[in-house]
């Protein structure tokens, strides 16, 4: 792509810029961010929705993402706010919960050994049977419909199952769960959570649920994240409060069935506009290679930022951060830097070199996306290996909202192999 030499209208946090996405584009406004990236790498874009914080810093380019997630003394999680929402479940000061994301130094390293003992490579292992068993349901599901909605028939119900396993909700119990988390992942889509007042029940309910559902482990433990939870304080490991584990199962939630449902989602929709990647994708459907995830995970990218809370008056890009100023790090704006990638703009399934900032990096990357992308490569697998074709049925439809990049709608028709 050619530098732009026109300032475009910033609009990198309006929620109808990727309601009304342009699906050759992947859904995002790649012209305004490449203005950024070349022109204002660090933006101070202010905000008018009550919703919303009033003003934050952007920083766009790839190598300036890494910096600000991993230097977490300069620019910490752990002072308020989440992104840019004025009300998040999971930010402490702001009436939410304390979890991992919130939280810097020791008291989040001592949070994150607790859950990652919920994500060792042996756990994730024998995670590979269910999973497949899961991917089989969901996709023999699709094919008696026929033509459905990608989104709800496979992208939701797959990450429900797998990341149900993973933390300990019972089976009767996954669909009220996730659709409480749905609504407050949402909070913008009137299709979705019709007021505010919904989103507020929906954080009440997983809430109150969350202690539920401690209590059943705390009774009935087993090889689960929750049941990691509640037993924290065991074998040496720091104790966890109650505000913690519900404030933990909320990130863990939202973040991982959100993830995996749009990577999945936007994934497919690539694969549908791209008759040679799609054929890629066929001749290897028996081992899916890791490089097709993380190249959808880099063009969907889940959610389009974070942000974090200066600590100190500094300098970047000749622009004056002061202490208290919130930044942004834009990670769908880093994830097409010309600077980082070979040919941003373009799909390519088999791209070795992906420095895309989707899971985060640093102290507070993505604990389970070793979980999500086994998830999957068996979902992608078990699909590719069951049908001969997969075709668009109508137009993709966006989640009206500019955190997640979630997908409403994906019609497509599918073929039985």
């Amino acid at each position: 792509m050619t530098t732009t030499s026109t300032q475009p209208d910033i609009k990198v946090f309006d929620y109808d810029t990727y309601a009304n996405g342009d699906p050759t584009t992947f859904g995002l406004p790649l012209d305004q961010y490449q203005y950024l990236r070349d022109e204002e790498p660090c933006y101070l874009q202010e905000l008018d929705d009550p919703m919303l914080i009033d003003k934050t810093w952007v920083v766009s380019r790839n190598e300036d993402i890494w910096e600000v997630d991993r230097n977490t003394e300069l620019y910490a999680a752990d002072r308020g706010y989440v992104n840019i929402w004025q009300v998040v479940p999971i930010d402490p000061k702001n009436g939410g919960m304390p979890a991992m994301l919130t939280t810097d130094g020791e008291r989040h390293r001592a949070q994150r050994q607790v859950l990652a003992k919920g994500f060792t490579p042996g756990f994730v292992r024998k995670l590979d049977g269910k999973f497949r068993k899961y991917a089989k349901d969901v996709v023999d599901d699709a094919l008696e419909k026929g033509t459905f909605n990608f989104v709800q028939t496979i992208a939701h119900n797959m990450p429900m199952e797998a990341l149900g396993d993973v933390l300990g909700v019972p089976q009767e119990d996954r669909s009220k769960f996730f659709g409480w988390v749905d609504k407050f992942a949402a909070p913008f889509d009137t299709r979705i959570t019709a007021s505010f007042d919904e989103v507020m029940e929906a954080i009440g309910n997983l809430m109150v649920y969350s202690e539920e559902l401690a209590e059943l482990k705390r009774a009935n433990p087993a090889d689960d994240v929750m049941s990691r939870l509640v037993a924290s304080g065991e074998g040496g490991d720091p104790l966890m409060s109650p505000d913690e584990i519900m404030g933990n199962v909320a990130l863990l939630a939202s973040g991982a069935a959100e993830s995996t449902r749009t990577a999945m989602s936007h994934g497919m929709h690539e694969l549908m506009r791209n008759e040679r990647a799609m054929a890629w994708v066929r001749e290897r459907k028996d081992n899916i290679p890791s490089t097709l995830i993380q190249e959808m995970v880099r063009i969907a990218s889940p959610f389009t930022h974070l942000v974090r809370t200066a600590t100190r008056d500094h300098e970047l890009h000749g622009k004056q951060i002061k202490e208290g100023d919130i930044v942004s790090m834009l990670f769908a704006a880093g994830n097409f830097d010309e600077r980082a990638f070979e040919a941003p703009h373009e799909f390519r399934p088999d791209r070795i070199e992906n420095p895309h900032v989707s899971f985060g990096r640093g102290a507070h990357k993505c604990l389970g996306q070793h979980v999500a992308a086994l998830e999957m490569k068996i979902l992608f697998e078990e699909l590719f290996q069951r049908t001969s074709s997969i075709e668009p049925a109508g137009p993709i439809e966006y989640v009206r909202d500019a955190y997640s990049r979630g997908v409403y709608s994906l019609p497509v028709t599918v073929t039985p192999a």
